[in-house]
């Protein structure tokens, strides 16, 4: 038999070859989106063959991670778009390293989808150095929020106090791990504003009169100043500095905005602070009571907040592990000059 005789291999036994070869790990799935063959790689690191299932992945994923990837997964299959995002998968020793995970359609010459195509790229190393380098930058956004509580030391672990809520409230309301992250940064450093209020402002004990309260006004606005100039805050957590002390009717400051108008975050953020605020102690006000707080928040609903954001906050509190909605302190009257004629700056 001459050499033009002998039987060539087909295509497709070319290709799987090749991607059994390659030194990554690498996946094909079908049109609709079913993996259909993993290369070596993703065997010797799983311990999974590439006879799995449905999407052929769900079994090495980290379930933390499951939801959002299927989701994700999906809406490209769908969408014949290109596939992008991290998540963990479980090594055959049990333990979980990070990966970035890329895929793209494959379409025939009349554009029709017939296959995708991917990588899983290891970047626990990278991963780690990132969450270090954001864990450095949290501690720092914390220390400047702690720094104006040591000069206004009637709000002693008012930001510690005043973050731990508001994440609370948005796992709650669902939201995103970015929203989350930007909740918590702008949470830290909501008052750093305030750095600019001189201290015989600041410290007043009483009522501010006109001049002192235009004074006292411009502090989310030099906060978002201060914020922008660190040059790594998402917009997100500068608009909820800037934004935390407007109102729903439109009569808070420093821009009037109304309603949904104000961002999300801010909203969100308005209702916790207030309600810290009320429970302090401060010059001009003694502390109210837990059932005294939430009784304002009810009837600043739809007025002064968000209805929505105050209906799921009051909720929260009922759950046992809220301290404060258990204190077992009876409703008290406020005092004369107790109440919100003077606001939570």
């Amino acid at each position: 038999m001459t050499p033009s005789e002998q039987p060539r291999p087909s295509a497709e036994g070319d290709y799987l070859r090749l991607l059994e070869a390659m030194p990554v790990m690498l996946w094909t799935a079908d049109a609709d989106g079913r993996w259909v063959h993993v290369n070596r790689q993703w065997i010797e690191f799983t311990g999974l063959m590439d006879d799995v299932g449905a999407f052929g992945f769900e079994a090495a994923l980290h379930p933390d991670d499951l939801e959002r990837t299927i989701t994700c997964w999906r809406q490209s299959v769908a969408r014949a778009e290109p596939y992008e995002i991290e998540y963990r998968l479980r090594c055959h020793d049990g333990t979980y390293r990070w990966f970035l995970i890329r895929g793209v359609p494959v379409a025939d010459p009349q554009g029709r989808g017939i296959a995708w195509v991917g990588t899983c790229t290891d970047i626990e190393e990278q991963k780690q150095a990132r969450q270090a380098a954001m864990a450095m930058r949290e501690s720092a956004v914390r220390a400047l929020g702690l720094a104006l509580e040591t000069r206004d030391r009637e709000t002693h672990g008012h930001t510690d106090r005043v973050t731990q809520l508001a994440l609370r409230l948005g796992h709650a309301l669902h939201l995103s791990d970015t929203q989350l992250n930007a909740l918590r940064l702008g949470a830290y450093l909501h008052d750093i504003g305030k750095l600019a209020i001189p201290d015989a402002l600041l410290l007043k004990p009483g009522t501010l009169d006109e001049r002192e309260w235009q004074l006292m006004r411009i502090h989310p606005v030099e906060g978002e100043r201060f914020a922008a100039a660190l040059g790594f805050l998402p917009p997100e957590a500068t608009d909820l500095i800037r934004h935390h002390h407007e109102r729903w009717d439109g009569a808070g400051y420093p821009d009037g905005q109304r309603g949904e108008h104000i961002p999300l975050l801010a909203r969100l953020f308005s209702v916790v602070d207030v309600y810290d605020a009320l429970l302090s102690e401060r010059p001009y006000k003694r502390a109210w009571t837990p059932d005294e707080a939430r009784t304002e928040l009810r009837r600043q609903a739809g007025t002064q907040f968000d209805a929505g954001m105050v209906e799921t906050f009051l909720t929260l509190l009922q759950r046992p592990d809220d301290r404060s909605a258990n204190s077992g302190n009876p409703p008290v009257a406020p005092a004369p000059g107790d109440g919100p004629d003077r606001p939570p700056n």
